[in-house]
């Protein structure tokens, strides 16, 4: 027996779609050198970032929980990276062991918190967030305006291959790295099954807590590796750097066709999502909206994105809507034909 052909319009064909086109609009606002070296060198670092904090998060939404302490991570590394290698290159690497260990701890929080104790992920996200913001301006105090992170990680950082950011590069390996150990692996498959329901993976005999605990733990090392990238693209972080990244990879991953109260996500579909969304924002900075426009804009097509999911992955609804149409305009030509 033939299996029905899917049809064309999915989540996914829908945000390449958007991404075209959101590609073409920016290429005119910016009279094509969009496609510039230039401008590719400096805006591709940023998607490579909302790359890999839109997969982190993907992970934590597969367990139909939500991670906000994001932003939070992304700046504790920030902090990390600049104090404690104290701009010597002989201390990156034990720089980077210090920042995965403080993010790991922070997810390892989250899992426990929800997973063990039930307890909201969107409290214990922000509160864990906050703490751990509080602790890492304790560990900051002064620092000097000359301070900066290691030279050899500002070169990487700034590096690219025809416009094209390494860290943009990094960021899509891992993503096919994550595509092809969530599809292929045995591991990756159990954690796919557990995250999607707790009580199928226990029934079948996986230890669903410990691989839905470990989706926050590895989400949290994705935020690390980005954080730790993003130190070295601006070379001396704030303590703002991580506030882009709140909102926007929540939008992504939604676009990507993802439901928050979780099941199977697709890294293909988020690294799309993270695309437009990093687009959408680089058509409004050329446009000339800034402030609380991004905001404004990305809430709207979270809202958007949120019901083109529920209507694309619910083809019911559809139907019946249809069918309610169709109906409704019967009746009417019935009782045209009685009058």
């Amino acid at each position: 027996m033939r299996r029905p052909a899917r049809g064309f319009v999915t989540p996914l064909t829908v945000i390449a779609i958007g991404v075209v086109l959101l590609l073409a609009l920016a290429g005119l606002q910016t009279s094509g050198s969009i496609f510039g070296q230039g401008i590719l060198s400096a805006f591709t670092p940023l998607v490579g970032i909302m790359v890999l904090a839109s997969a982190g998060q993907a992970l934590v939404i597969g367990t139909g929980g939500i991670d906000l302490s994001v932003p939070s991570a992304i700046t504790v590394v920030g902090i990390i990276m600049l104090k404690f290698p104290d701009g010597q290159d002989s201390m990156l690497a034990q720089a980077i062991i210090v920042s995965l260990v403080a993010v790991i701890l922070m997810g390892l929080t989250n899992g426990i918190l929800v997973e063990i104790f039930g307890l909201n992920s969107l409290v214990v996200t922000l509160a864990v967030g906050m703490l751990a913001i509080g602790f890492a301006r304790l560990y900051r105090g002064q620092i000097l305006n000359v301070s900066s992170v290691p030279p050899l990680l500002v070169d990487f950082s700034g590096n690219n291959i025809a416009g094209i950011s390494f860290i943009l590069i990094a960021s899509l390996v891992l993503a096919g790295l994550a595509t092809f150990v969530t599809w292929m692996t045995v591991s990756g498959r159990r954690l796919v099954a557990s995250s999607a329901s707790v009580a199928a993976g226990t029934l079948v005999g996986l230890k669903a807590r410990f691989y839905r605990i470990l989706a926050y733990v590895l989400a949290a090392v994705l935020y690390g590796v980005g954080g730790i990238l993003l130190s070295g693209l601006l070379r001396t972080p704030d303590l703002t750097i991580g506030a882009p990244y709140l909102l926007a990879p929540i939008v992504a991953v939604v676009l990507g066709g993802a439901v928050l109260t979780g099941g199977r996500v697709s890294f293909v579909a988020t690294v799309c999502g993270a695309l437009f969304v990093s687009l959408l924002t680089l058509n409004l900075q050329v446009a000339g909206l800034t402030g609380g426009a991004p905001d404004l804009v990305q809430g709207l097509v979270l809202a958007l994105g949120l019901t083109m999911v529920f209507l694309l992955r619910d083809k019911k609804v559809l139907r019946s809507l249809r069918s309610r149409r169709n109906v409704g305009g019967n009746e009417a030509l019935l009782q045209g034909s009685v009058h």
